[in-house]
């Protein structure tokens, strides 16, 4: 039995696809115990409180049972490819319905603090950004692109590196979420008016202002994902 240390980012996903793997390798059948959480958080290389999480959403999508004091135990076998994609884009979704709530904590600080902070120079960069924004290929290699530039650029305006590597972080997810919503009839220009507001704000020095069109901006970003108002992607 093989496996692999996860990286932070995309866990749940991560964590799924090795137990799928599992599976198809002939290592757990239905009715099978699961590794202890212990075994499995140092095998995988993430903590127990994460692993938990993962082992939440395999449970509501019924992949595993949890017996209270028998351990959890493997419920059924992924035996249709369309029950695999059903589930990892439920993964997926949750995992950014998530990000989007930790974003209205840590990036309304964020542009708050680049409303007071920004220099002549910042502001051009978020600015050069977000006239790039309109150019989005989904397609594209590029590890940066527009989009992920001006919510860069924007965090670079705080001049707090630690700010910086909070979107450096997320910027996998970021591009997801992107994806799942630009496609939206009309979502794109809408997006362009949001970010349009956000940048305003940062220009007037006015830390609430950017705030609210910020907060604005994720709650229409939430409402997209949670209305299901979107093309899978798989």
């Amino acid at each position: 039995m093989t496996i692999k240390k996860i990286k932070y980012h995309r866990v749940y996903e991560d964590v799924i696809e090795q137990i799928e793997n599992l599976i198809l390798e002939g290592n757990l059948a239905p009715g099978d115990v699961l590794p202890t959480e212990r075994e499995l958080a140092q095998a995988f290389g993430i903590s127990r409180g994460t692993l938990r999480e993962a082992f939440r959403i395999l449970e509501r999508e019924g992949l595993i049972e949890t017996r209270p004091g028998g351990g959890r135990f493997l419920n059924k076998n992924l035996n249709e490819a369309e029950d695999k994609k059903r589930i990892m884009e439920n993964i997926e979704r949750a995992t950014i319905i998530e990000l989007l709530e930790a974003r209205e904590i840590f990036e309304t600080g964020i542009v708050e603090l680049a409303a007071e902070r920004a220099t002549d120079q910042d502001i051009r960069e978020i600015e050069i950004a977000f006239e790039k924004w309109g150019k989005i290929d989904r397609d594209s290699d590029d590890p940066v692109n527009p989009d992920q530039a001006f919510h860069l650029s924007i965090a670079k305006a705080t001049h707090n590196v630690v700010l910086v590597n909070l979107i450096d972080l997320h910027i996998d997810l970021l591009q997801k979420t992107l994806v799942k919503t630009v496609e939206i009839p009309g979502r794109k220009d809408e997006v362009y008016k949001e970010h349009y507001n956000i940048m305003q704000a940062i220009k007037e020095k006015n830390p609430l202002k950017a705030k609210e069109a910020l907060l604005h901006h994720l709650h229409q970003v939430k409402q997209n994902i949670l209305l299901n108002r979107v093309e899978s992607n798989g």
